[in-house]
């Protein structure tokens, strides 16, 4: 039976169709293998290049007199620049030099070795960009060069740093930068080693003049302050004797951040716009002329128009929250309460409640022996000559978890009586004056 032309050029086109899927297929394919192996021979090639290169550049320092071997701005001082670029074959590449004196343990260390010179040690990095860039892979050469004599270190101490977090533990590869106004000056960026240590031999004397900054990536500050800064700076510009160890420490961590959102009083907490809030952390810089604490943070931030506000580089502290002296409104509450303590890496959210600021008000909050938040406590404020008033503190999810705003007050004696379920009845007698803020202690039944 013959079968009908339709269904002959049905068939025909359903093999056209299988045909061209298997051609995209087989196309993909080789297009991938050939774009893989561009990449490959690009990157084969780049490297070889940075390879001549970094040979080159350590061939040259090579050749150099002794004393010469150094980084412009860096420690030891010298002749060769920290960074530059040069082309090769339609290629850029990053030539960075970097120059350390060697404490050798074969004549002790210092502070034991007085001389911790004993010689330089010379790395040479090579990085690249383009299609086939040395993200994953640069070429770095390392090679020692020693005096014809002896070492020697007139006009030299050791600098030595730390960078560790707040746990204690040491940073690996934190960026520390030093600047001096030594002869020569001194202007270079250092990465701590997997112990979190730089030690620099060969450092010029100077009397308070060093400037170190330590940080990383995604990490917080610490820097050494003039007195032109700070009067009188707990880290201060660091002074570098002749033949001495210096030693000196940074501590940093990974950024916190805080979303902070201002509300209106219960009931209903609504948003409250605009409202500026008094932020500062308990981590200080040193004191001023009057031997008042200068703050790392102390800032005054406002809340958008839906009362948010995202602080994203926060450092690990404790924080406490206020509103300026003159402002028409006060905390009504607070979750988490001031101060609030932010750790590294942190996501904290924080919620305020505010009042109307109009006469002396009373915000107790309600823990526990343990420190914690107790919800749903019935206090009821009372003052003997007929004004009785009953709060509830809030739940956990609230901004007045586990504390009572009472408003409206006169400065006197009031009496607070508080009930929670498993805890003990609980009475105190609070004088009341201005804005009176208590934190009292539930006992358990």
């Amino acid at each position: 039976m013959t079968l009908p032309y339709r269904l002959k050029r049905g068939d025909a086109l359903i093999g056209v169709i299988i045909s061209l899927g298997i051609f995209v297929i087989l196309s993909q394919a080789v297009i991938t293998l050939a774009f893989s192996a561009y990449d490959l021979i690009s990157y084969t090639r780049s490297r070889i290049s940075a390879r001549h290169i970094a040979l080159e550049s350590m061939e040259i320092i090579r050749n150099a007199p002794y004393e010469d071997v150094g980084t412009i701005g860096g420690i030891p001082a010298g002749i060769f620049v920290q960074e530059q670029d040069v082309s090769r074959n339609g290629q850029n590449y990053t030539i960075r030099t970097r120059v350390n004196f060697i404490d050798d343990a074969f004549d002790g260390v210092a502070p034991t070795d007085s001389l911790p010179v004993d010689y330089k040690r010379v790395r040479i990095d090579i990085s690249w960009g383009g299609i086939a860039s040395s993200d994953l892979s640069q070429v770095s050469l390392v090679t020692d060069i020693a005096p014809r004599g002896t070492e020697t270190a007139a006009g030299t101490g050791t600098l030595s740093i730390l960078v560790f977090d707040a746990l204690g533990q040491p940073v690996p590869q934190a960026e520390v930068q030093i600047s001096a106004p030594t002869n020569p000056p001194v202007n270079a960026i250092y990465f701590t080693s997997d112990a979190g240590r730089i030690t620099l031999p060969g450092a010029k004397t100077c009397n308070s003049c060093y400037q170190i900054t330590a940080t990383k990536t995604g990490y917080s500050t610490e820097r050494t302050y003039s007195v032109s800064e700070v009067t009188n700076p707990t880290k201060p510009l660091i002074t570098i004797l002749e033949g001495q160890l210096t030693e000196v420490s940074f501590s940093i961590d990974r950024f916190a951040s805080l979303n902070l959102t201002t509300f209106g009083e219960e009931p209903g907490f609504t948003l409250f716009p605009n409202q500026i809030v008094h932020i500062r952390g308990e981590k200080t810089i040193g004191t001023d002329g009057l031997d008042d604490p200068v703050y790392k943070f102390d800032q005054e931030i406002v809340t958008d128009s839906a009362g948010n506000l995202v602080i994203e580089e926060l450092e690990w502290d404790n924080y406490h929250i206020s509103l300026p002296a003159d402002s028409a409104v006060e905390i009504a509450g607070s979750n988490p309460i001031s101060p609030t303590s932010i750790d590294p890496a942190e996501d904290v959210n924080l919620l305020i409640s505010l009042a109307p600021d109009d006469a002396s008000s009373l915000l107790a909050r309600f823990e526990d022996g343990s420190s914690s938040l107790v919800a749903s406590v019935a206090a009821t404020l009372k003052d003997g000559t007929g004004y009785e008033a009953t709060e509830s503190s809030g739940v956990e999810n609230t901004a007045n978890f586990g504390q009572v705003f009472f408003d409206g007050l006169e400065d006197k004696v009031y009496t607070l009586i508080a009930t929670a379920s498993g805890f003990l009845e609980f009475t105190i007698n609070i004088p009341v004056s201005g804005d009176q803020n208590e934190r009292l202690i539930l006992s358990p039944e």
